[in-house]
């Protein structure tokens, strides 16, 4: 990310990217708060388990299904920024490899860091390409939300069939409720707020982005909506295959269904990054299906493990990559800046 988009201080970025807020108290109270939570889920999960089980089983992973797991996961990642390239080229046509290259370093920064920075990463690269900071933050914000419905109302529900002993046709109403509640309240949102904030023109303009897609390009959505299903349902295969890694051999449905109900967990601010919340949600869910907790453990902490290593390693290379690139462009711009009259062409 440019050193203009995001002071060096403890500063954070405004949505519109043109100004900082400093850190308050109230931000700090925040991360106190979200760090005990942290360390309280990190120290429950080590008093819950067989430390004598759990050593002898995360130290020797089968290797087949962890080379597939890994596989599985970039290909979780490309999807993710396929299905947001589907939204953004109804604004600009950037070709999907660069599109691409882009999501991948966001997304490692915003797995290291809070995920947010990795929005303001993306938002930043994006940029260069001409894209407006309001169009490219308001088609993030529009893709997490049409992931985070999948989740909540698609796999969820599901989820929650199978590890409570609440009937179906309970959770089945109460989803619909929440759905039709959350789909008014939306609605009411997208008429009302741009007219009540209608002089802000950063407001103004993440709505006018929102409404275009609604209003002239549903299909991007639907195209959207279907690639994050898929998505969704290879999250689902890549988890199974961490948690064969640890010698377990879970049934892929009930996994699929929990995966996205973890990523759904972990969007509760409470903790850093979600850790301790995901895999301690993870060691709930997957145990009320008959699953060995500590095994269980040791697949999240593969995945957990591998998320950190492909962090750093794509921010390395990918940095690297356009660093090098922009540095030999701006060489060339200044030696055709520079170039002799008699070297010119006629």
């Amino acid at each position: 990310m440019h050193t203009d988009d995001i002071d060096n201080d403890n500063t954070i970025m405004d949505p519109d990217m043109t100004r900082v807020k400093s850190f308050t108290p109230r931000r700090i109270l925040s991360l106190v708060v979200r760090l005990s939570v942290t360390i309280a889920l990190v120290v429950w999960i080590c008093q819950s388990i067989d430390w004598g089980i759990f050593k002898q089983i995360v130290i020797s992973p089968q290797p087949a299904p962890l080379a597939a797991f890994i596989a599985f996961s970039l290909f979780f990642v490309f999807l993710g920024g396929l299905k947001l390239w589907i939204l953004l080229r109804s604004f600009h046509p950037m070709g999907l490899w660069r599109f691409s290259v882009y999501f991948f370093l966001a997304s490692a920064i915003g797995s290291l860091i809070p995920s947010i920075f990795g929005d303001f990463t993306l938002a930043a690269l994006m940029k260069r390409s001409r894209i407006a900071y309001h169009k490219s933050i308001s088609i993030i914000v529009l893709d997490r939300f049409l992931t985070l419905i999948l989740a909540v109302f698609v796999f969820t529900p599901v989820t929650l069939v199978l590890v409570l002993p609440v009937s179906a046709l309970k959770i089945g109403v109460l989803t619909m409720v929440t759905l039709i509640t959350s789909i008014l309240v939306s609605w009411l949102s997208a008429s009302m707020l741009p007219r009540i904030f209608n002089q802000f023109a950063t407001i103004r303009d993440f709505w006018g982005t929102i409404g275009d897609f609604i209003r002239h390009d549903r299909l991007s959505l639907w195209m959207n909506v279907g690639v994050g299903f898929f998505r969704g349902c290879i999250s689902g295969v890549a988890l199974a295959f961490a948690l064969m890694a640890a010698n377990l051999q879970p049934a892929l449905f009930q996994t699929i269904c929990i995966a996205n109900s973890l990523a759904v967990v972990t969007h509760i601010p409470v903790s850093i990054s979600g850790m301790g919340l995901y895999e301690g949600g993870g060691m709930f869910l997957f145990e009320r299906i008959g699953l060995q907790r500590e095994m269980v453990l040791a697949g999240l902490l593969y995945q957990r493990a591998y998320i950190l290593i492909w962090s750093v390693v794509t921010i390395i290379i990918l940095g690297a990559i356009i660093l090098v690139r922009r540095q030999r462009r701006q060489r060339e711009d200044f030696q055709e800046r520079n170039q002799p009259l008699s070297e010119l062409p006629p």
